[in-house]
């Protein structure tokens, strides 16, 4: 029988670990997930963006179907009604396998599922149960929901014990690199011991609540990395739900208008906004995205937590090749001498 969870505190605490990891196995048992334990991976250090990069062979991103109404760099980017269609009639999250199924509803309108094709053990998505498009803003509750739930994954004494922690992200947009139009957050683990730069640098920095106007409200940024992003932390404890609700969502919605601000800046269509929206429990963090892929090489938020994943040698070899910086500044813009500086109309996009 499903798992059904009604409310936040509820979603705090649940055994959340238990039930994903309990999925996963049995699912990766029954072969009902295309899953490559053995996969070897390499951490690469960059000593110019001083960004630390795991590159692996992925089996099953090749096998991944991709379900989208226009494709990247497309001339005719519009989402007609006939490409929603389309995509709601090749839809595998709207009646999703009922193995895959780690709480079959979650305040009412989500549900927990396993990724079946996933890049790591325990690998999951939060999807909406009824159709909604991918390139629709992440809503206050969905923000709550993406922070209980890593909150309750990383204090559980298995991610310690492992040495580890979950993320989530969330690919919007045509350029964005997602492969299914019906919204998804995902939920990965890092690496053990997997060095983050956000954390790096969120950890020395009081939480603030940002302002174009003081540049020392301003995004806080890697400056040694190749490409344009905005991080800001997050207050580690809250007086209440409101007040979490309330300030999830003013940090989102201010690096939502700077995504929407650089692209006006550049003259690009509103059609074309993309971006990746990276998060733990301490930290969120936004890449505006001007194109999917680099030469061939496909790139979502992954890439800018420093995990390269590819579907054969082949196209490993080419990422090391390209070099990951670069990859990431093309499929990104590139960050600017300035960049925490730039001060954007709050008003103007």
């Amino acid at each position: 029988m499903d798992t059904s969870i009604s409310n936040l505190k509820e979603l705090e605490d649940i055994d959340l670990y238990g039930k994903v990891h309990g999925v996963f196995e049995k699912s990766f048992q029954n072969h009902e997930i295309v899953f490559s334990p053995n996969s070897k991976s390499e951490i690469i250090q960059d000593p110019k963006s001083k960004m630390t990069f795991e590159l692996k062979v992925v089996d099953g991103l090749g096998k991944r179907p991709h379900n989208r109404p226009v494709q990247p760099d497309a001339t005719d980017s519009a989402v007609t009604k006939e490409k929603i269609e389309s995509v709601k009639a090749n839809n595998p999250f709207a009646k999703p396998e009922p193995h895959l199924v780690i709480i079959g509803d979650l305040l009412g309108k989500y549900r927990l599922i396993m990724n079946k094709y996933p890049n790591v053990e325990d690998h999951f998505l939060l999807v909406t149960k009824e159709f909604v498009q991918q390139d629709s803003l992440l809503q206050p509750i969905e923000l709550q929901m993406i922070h209980t739930i890593l909150k309750n994954l990383n204090g559980s004494k298995e991610l310690k014990e492992q040495d580890t922690k979950f993320f989530a992200f969330f690919n919007s947009g045509p350029e964005s690199g997602y492969s299914q139009f019906h919204k998804h957050i995902q939920f990965m683990k890092l690496p053990p011991h997997f060095p983050v730069y956000q954390t790096r640098l969120t950890s020395n920095a009081d939480f603030f609540i940002p302002n174009e106007i003081n540049v020392n409200k301003h995004p806080l940024v890697n400056k040694s990395a190749s490409f344009k992003h905005g991080i800001l932390k997050i207050k580690e404890e809250f007086k209440d739900e409101d007040e979490r609700e309330t300030i999830l969502a003013v940090l989102y919605m201010f690096l939502i208008r700077r995504i929407l601000n650089t692209f006006n800046e550049k003259g690009i269509d509103r059609e074309k906004v993309s971006y990746n929206f990276v998060m733990m429990d301490d930290w969120m963090m936004t890449v505006p995205r001007r194109h999917a892929k680099y030469q061939d090489v496909w790139q979502n938020s992954l890439g800018y937590m420093g995990l390269f994943s590819a579907r054969d040698e082949e196209v490993r070899q080419k990422m090391l090749d390209l070099g990951f910086s670069k990859i990431l500044e093309e499929c990104g813009f590139p960050i600017e001498e300035d960049e925490e500086k730039i001060t954007y109309n709050e008003y103007s996009y």
